[in-house]
């Protein structure tokens, strides 16, 4: 098909061209230059030269002119195949060094291919121009070529050099995300970066925090809106001006967006015109893109941080972040030689208002409290949630213990004066406090936080607004572990008892009915006082096994009395709070009365006023299934609790004990025994039995008996006395008397 001499400097250029024409069928021989390329030719003269123009030391117009002088040469035709060839007096002049064909690189390979198979068809001899003529032609014409290409190649240098510059900054942002945690320094690192870095007269990112730039300059003019200026001459923006004063020529917008979320802008401007070209803003875009990630990423992590240290439905400190803020209050007041303090708070009755009004409406009331336990507290305190109804002050340094935390606890009372409103309803809301003071009852964080909630529990135990810890306290802590343990044991081995305390009519004086209470009888303590372990056992879930066994075992000595012939009165046990929650209380107590087989069952169950309220749905119906058992209910402790009559007169209950607090006093004309005889009224309208505890005397009798009341029980009648001392006071059974 033909050989043809492919010459370029450029060995891309050369070996691309080569393998086309290598492809095609030709024979191609190669030369990285023009003297190369005439000596191949003048030895072997091809069929064809296929030459780039500007190459060193010989340039493409010399090769063509060499060939066309050379007799064994003459006749190979030319084609110019350049980048730089502009401009009619070039082809003029390729046309006079007998150039066939000049092809603009890059062309595409069918018009490279047809142009070769042309030239090949057309091979003629061509005249020579004037030696003179070509050459000084030539030389202006090559002269304009190497200007053209000098301007391109400046140009493409300075296009790279930006470019690089940018694709530096995007490079040094990253690694700026990866090291900097903190926004503000990050965005003002970035900024400065651009300028410094990427060659930008000035860089600002706009967040809705506000704007942080490269400098003071245009910093508080307004941002363009998002895109692209290359010549500011031709813009309306407001801050135009200010702008072109400055030098800047150019400017580009960039949103900062992640997953679909605008986090500001990123604003740069140039001192050339034409800078932000396709390429420039896709490296741009990339930057922005990096920078809204890095924001995004910063607001999680700061959030996680947060959470990690704050309790989410009060915004309040948790207990973490309180325990280290207690510890720089007690550094500040150990360097200041002053006092600190923590404070630890319990919020009453906060199970009931869960259960009655929902979960939503407790969330309500802690975020309510919240608010107004930071509104007491002073500014230099921490107030933080450290429980689900708990929470504690670290109070910073102080002169005074006594005045200052007085000072707050009438802060506090008087913010929880006023009730709240909760769903349109008001609640009253109380709150019991314990009180640690540094240095005095404990010197680490530890040890005031553990005595601060001994203090609280004591508090609450013994029914005070707030108390200060004192270091028996701990020796009582330490004393009630020592009596938890003998407490289990003695459950384990079987030595608590049953006694009883009689009921008798006030007005025969006949006996009644009997009431169990649970007694220890320890071989080292001797006989423990029920004050002391029943509230032991509540606080440590005993009270669920010895109440099980309470009732089992007043059943086993009512049935033993039976069959001893007495005629048994009904007899009954008192129930707990928590033994009245469990799933399986009501399957407890009748279990228990299953002894009595077809029987009426004798047993009944006492519970306390303030557990009818916890869960008012709930507990009638346990309540109710036990009535249909033949099991009758008494409220103990009646008017110390919060029953309302609304509650009363809904629940399944037989009889109403009324407290011993109210019998005490019941001497005394106007108060106590006008309370005493609204019970009575009230407890007979509803058809209920009533029975008053803690009778020690005759003129309590007579007056109970003046206000209606039907039982007493008390001192005055007995003390509770032993299963195996009750039979002497029952009865004898008349038919088992007849029998016998």
């Amino acid at each position: 098909m033909g050989s043809i001499l492919v010459v370029d400097d450029n060995r891309a250029n050369r070996e691309a061209l080569a393998s086309l024409l290598e492809a095609s069928g030709y024979e191609v021989a190669r030369a990285s230059g023009a003297r190369q390329a005439l000596a191949q030719a003048r030895a072997a003269a091809p069929d064809l030269v296929i030459s780039d123009v500007l190459m060193p030391g010989m340039d493409g117009y010399v090769l063509a002119r060499e060939l066309r002088a050379d007799a064994r040469t003459s006749s190979v035709p030319v084609i110019f195949y350049t980048a730089y060839f502009a401009g009619q007096d070039a082809q003029q002049l390729a046309q006079a060094h007998g150039v066939a064909r000049v092809l603009v690189k890059p062309s595409d390979n069918d018009v490279i291919l047809r142009a070769v198979r042309e030239v090949l068809d057309q091979r003629t001899e061509r005249p020579a121009a004037g030696a003179g003529d070509l050459g000084n032609e030539h030389l202006r014409v090559v002269v304009d070529q190497l200007l053209e290409k000098t301007g391109t190649l400046e140009a493409q240098q300075l296009r790279i050099q930006r470019l690089n510059r940018t694709l530096e900054t995007l490079s040094a942002v990253n690694a700026l995300i990866v090291r900097v945690s903190d926004r503000d320094e990050l965005l003002a690192e970035a900024c400065r970066i651009a300028v410094e870095r990427g060659g930008f007269g000035f860089a600002a990112i706009s967040t809705e925090s506000g704007v942080v730039s490269s400098g003071k300059e245009l910093a508080a003019e307004p941002f363009p809106e998002p895109g692209v200026c290359n010549d500011l001459e031709t813009s309306a923006f407001p801050g135009r001006e200010a702008a072109l004063q400055r030098g800047f020529r150019g400017y580009a917008v960039l949103p900062l967006v992640f997953s679909g979320e605008t986090a500001g802008a990123l604003l740069l401007y140039a001192r050339g015109k034409d800078v932000f070209d396709e390429e420039e803003m896709r490296l741009l875009q990339e930057l922005a893109g990096d920078i809204a990630f890095a924001l995004h990423h910063l607001e999680q992590r700061a959030r996680m941080d947060y959470l990690a240290y704050h309790d989410s439905l009060t915004d309040l400190p948790n207990r973490s972040l309180f325990i280290d803020r207690l510890g720089q209050a007690l550094l500040g007041a150990r360097r200041d030689k002053r006092f600190a303090a923590a404070v630890f708070l319990d919020l009453e009755r906060f199970r009931m208002v869960n259960e009655t009004f929902g979960r939503r409406a407790g969330d309500d009331l802690l975020r309510e409290v919240a608010a107004r336990l930071r509104g007491a507290a002073r500014d230099q305190d921490t107030v933080a949630r450290v429980g689900a109804d708990h929470f504690a002050i670290a109070v910073a340094g102080f002169d005074h213990p006594g005045d200052t935390i007085r000072w707050l606890i009438d802060r506090l009372s008087e913010a929880f004066a006023r009730p709240v409103v909760i769903d349109g309803v008001e609640l009253r809301v109380t709150m019991k406090a314990g009180i640690a003071v540094f240095p005095t009852d404990g010197e680490s964080t530890e040890a005031l936080c553990a005595n601060a909630e001994t203090a609280l529990n004591q508090a609450k135990h013994d029914g005070q607004r707030y108390l200060f810890y004192a270091p028996e306290m701990n020796a009582r802590v330490a004393e009630s572990l020592a009596l938890e343990h003998r407490l289990r044991r003695a459950i384990e081995d079987g030595r608590l008892a049953l006694h009883y305390q009689p009921k008798v009519d006030v007005r025969s004086g006949k006996l009644v009915g009997l009431e169990a209470l649970i007694r220890w009888q320890d071989p080292e303590l001797g006989a423990v006082p029920p004050a002391k372990f029943v509230s032991l056992m509540e606080e440590t879930g005993m009270i669920l096994v010895a109440g099980r066994w309470a009732l089992q075992r007043a059943v086993e000595d009512i049935r033993r009395w039976q069959a001893l012939g007495a005629e048994v009165p009904r007899t009954s046990v008192n129930v707990s709070a928590i033994q009245l929650r469990q799933k399986d209380f009501v399957d407890s107590v009748l279990g228990a009365i299953a002894a009595f087989g077809r029987d009426k069952p004798l047993l009944d169950v006492e519970i306390t006023e303030s557990v009818l309220v916890d869960d008012i749905e709930e507990t009638t119906r346990k309540l109710q299934t036990l009535r249909r058992a033949g099991v009758e209910i008494s409220v103990d402790d009646f008017g110390t609790g919060y029953c309302s009559l609304s509650y009363l007169a809904r629940l399944p209950v037989d009889v109403l004990k009324i407290d011993r607090s109210f019998v005490v006093r019941m001497r005394d004309a106007g108060y106590p025994r006008n309370i005493v005889a609204m019970i009575v009224s009230l407890a007979h309208t509803l058809g209920l039995k009533v029975i008053a505890e803690g009778v020690e005397d005759d003129e309590q009798v007579r007056l109970l008996r003046d206000l209606g009341c039907d039982q007493i029980q008390g001192y005055l009648v007995s003390r509770p006395i032993p299963a195996e001392e009750v039979e002497k006071y029952l009865p004898r059974a008349e038919g088992r008397a007849a029998a016998a």
